[in-house]
């Protein structure tokens, strides 16, 4: 892990270069020397008051950093108990859950209560969760000082790490913020992700940065120091932080300046023209930007809907410094519309229809197949979207696995139950098959991840040899799918027998495979006849083919929920048990289910469709809820490791 960034990491060449004109730091001291602490959850603060006391016992003081709106609440008591003591207060995110930089809008909106908290508290520093950050727009917060950066640091979610161990001004027309970076790796990176039993790393570092007269800062989380009892994982013993602590002040006794974050920051205002860097993501010679590279995520695509849905994500987690590598079955044109998305993949194994015990052996089989695959990549984490195969071979191998699913009535083996599950937020966690506390829910549904990204092209139209017809888009029941009702089959007979005797009425149809569509074509002739029925040659671009429909009808749920994410007219045949994100697009009006023959002639309209307006191309939460998760599984994996 560490020799892929051995030439960055822990010292990033050109980081000591002091700014031009600098001052030198206060009373003639050799070096800055910071503390804070992230508090993260219940149990970071209980144990607040703990490591006062021992900072206070060892002649240090700190900043400690809340959350305000997580999963406590900061006693008004325990704020005041600090600083009396002469410790500093801090607003560490919002929320704490990935989520703030994911729109401009939202953070805008959450400014406004981040800005509550700054003034209730009398605090004016800020950190981002995760440290995330975003310069630019931190000047929407009343802040004195900002410290969610570092100087480098591969392994944080953000790894473009600011290139200097001094802090800086970050300016605007008006005013601006300094930036404090922290400098010595974070407890949770030293202590769990690169697994050191010592502090070496640590003091090692600190004797560099005292050399070249930089800030020391050091973020740490009572969350996971252990005072007493017994210790448990994603813990390390009190007694290194204090070691630590009485190192340095032996070392460099008073050669050093214990600042606050806030006194840093004044530090840096009354200099700041000197401090001032002119970009909004400062970048000094030998700044880290490669980043987290070795971290290989491994998706496995089962079926073409996954494709659109992961292209988006795969683009995310790459442009956060992640390896993707994927591998897809040759099943339903998978393979086909991942080689049309411009995937790199590796095709292994095939589907095996629909006898359940076939599918028990293809499931083992293909397994079997993918191991070569894993054990030669490596991944950190398995992705899917109900792949069972990977599932399984993760489960063997111990590797973390993420399932997003939208539909909670799929039937899952014991040996195929994923480590953490991302569910919409109107699906019930009841029937999931992760643990609760590993169960994550985004805004939304997962077409809102790539629909946004939709552009129409016209060319299908000809492509097709549509005429300007009411074009009905159908997609058949998956007869193979475990959840399959042959009652939808009659339903989708009878729509197809309807449309065949509609005047101005063409259906184009989408079988879910070549064995589908040669069973249909043999079945009934006459739907193809003067081309009321076409069937595309090769993979057509489902999004683009739903915008260029009239209506939809469909018997299973992504081209329901793309065509209701379009706008289009939709009206679906599955007679399955109905999910819960079919429920609420039917109580939205977005989604007509039909649920008998009556109902496939007296609601389903063949009405021409205004195609005028262009799709609403406003990007959704989805996506950057399902990557930040991601990222925080991949954080909490590390931890437990």
């Amino acid at each position: 892990m560490r020799d892929s960034v051995q030439d960055t990491w822990p010292i990033a060449p050109g980081s000591q270069l002091s700014p031009k004109g600098w001052p030198g730091w206060p009373n003639g001291k050799r070096f800055a020397f910071v503390l804070t602490h992230d508090v993260e959850g219940r149990e970071g603060l209980a144990r607040c008051r703990r490591l006062m006391q021992l900072e206070m016992e060892l002649g240090f003081r700190s900043s400690f950093n809340f959350v305000p709106e997580g999963e406590y609440r900061v006693p008004f008591e325990l704020r005041q108990e600090l600083v009396s003591n002469g410790f500093e207060i801090g607003v560490h995110d919002l929320h704490h859950d990935g989520k703030l930089y994911s729109t401009r809008n939202g953070f805008l909106r959450k400014s406004k209560r981040i800005n509550y908290y700054l003034k209730e508290w009398g605090a004016s520093g800020f950190r981002g969760a995760f440290m995330f950050h975003n310069l630019t727009w931190l000047h929407d917060l009343n802040i004195q000082y900002d410290c969610s950066t570092f100087d480098t640091d591969p392994f944080e979610p953000q790894p473009d790490g600011v290139g200097t161990i001094f802090p800086f001004w970050v300016p605007r027309a008006e005013g601006g913020y300094a930036e404090l970076p922290y400098t010595l790796t974070q407890d949770s990176n030293l202590f769990f992700l690169l697994n050191e039993k010592t502090t070496q790393i640590w003091e090692n570092k600190l004797e560099w940065i005292a050399e070249h007269g930089g800030m020391a800062l050091l973020n740490t989380h009572p969350d996971y120091i252990h005072f007493q009892g017994s210790q448990c994982v994603g813990e390390y013993p009190e007694h290194l932080y204090a070691s630590f602590l009485r190192k340095v002040r032996t070392k460099y006794g008073d050669q050093f300046w214990n600042a606050l974050p806030k006194e840093v920051g004044r530090f840096v205002n009354s200099h700041r023209e000197v401090l001032r860097l002119d970009s909004p993501f400062p970048k000094q010679p030998g700044s880290h930007t490669k980043p987290v590279g070795y971290k290989k995520i491994w998706i496995d695509l089962e079926n073409t809907p996954h494709i659109p849905f992961f292209k988006p994500i795969c683009r995310e987690l790459e442009r956060r410094g992640y390896i993707v590598v994927l591998t897809a079955r040759d099943a339903f044109q998978t393979c086909d519309m991942a080689t049309a998305y411009g995937f790199k993949y590796k095709r292994i194994g095939r589907h095996y229809g629909k006898n359940r015990l076939l599918k028990i052996f293809g499931l083992l089989f293909r397994s079997l197949q993918l191991f070569p695959f894993v054990l030669r990549e490596k991944p950190v984490l398995g992705l899917n979207h109900g792949a069972r195969a990977q599932t399984f071979v993760c489960n063997l191998l111990r590797i973390p696995t993420v399932m997003v699913m939208d539909y909670e009535h799929t039937q899952v083996l014991p040996l195929v139950k994923p480590t953490w599950e991302i569910l919409p937020d109107v699906v019930t966690s009841d029937g999931s098959e992760a643990s609760k506390r590993r169960i994550l829910k985004y805004a939304g549904i997962k077409e809102d991840v790539y629909v946004p990204e939709f552009e129409p092209d016209d060319s299908i139209i000809k492509q097709l040899g549509l005429n300007g017809e009411i074009i009905v888009t159908v997609r058949p029941p998956a007869t193979e799918a475990h959840y399959h009702n042959p009652q939808s089959e009659i339903l989708f007979e009878i729509l197809m027998d309807r449309i065949c005797k509609s005047e101005g009425v063409k259906a184009v149809l989408l079988p879910r495979n070549g064995t589908q569509k040669n069973e249909l074509i043999t079945k009934h002739p006459e739907w193809f006849r003067a081309s009321k029925t076409v069937i595309p040659e090769g993979v057509v671009n489902g999004l683009n083919l739903l915008w260029h429909s009239d209506l939809a009808v469909s018997g299973g749920g992504t081209m329901n929920r793309e065509a209701a994410a379009l706008g289009v007219p939709v009206y679906s045949i599955f007679q399955g048990k109905q999910g819960a994100v079919d429920l609420k697009l039917q109580q939205e009006g977005r989604l007509i289910l039909i649920n008998s023959s009556e109902e496939v002639c007296s609601k389903i309209e063949f009405l021409k469709r205004d195609k005028s307006s262009p799709p609403n191309t406003t990007p959704k939460q989805a996506l950057q809820d399902i990557t930040g998760y991601i990222e925080y599984i991949i954080r909490m994996e590390d931890r437990s490791r």
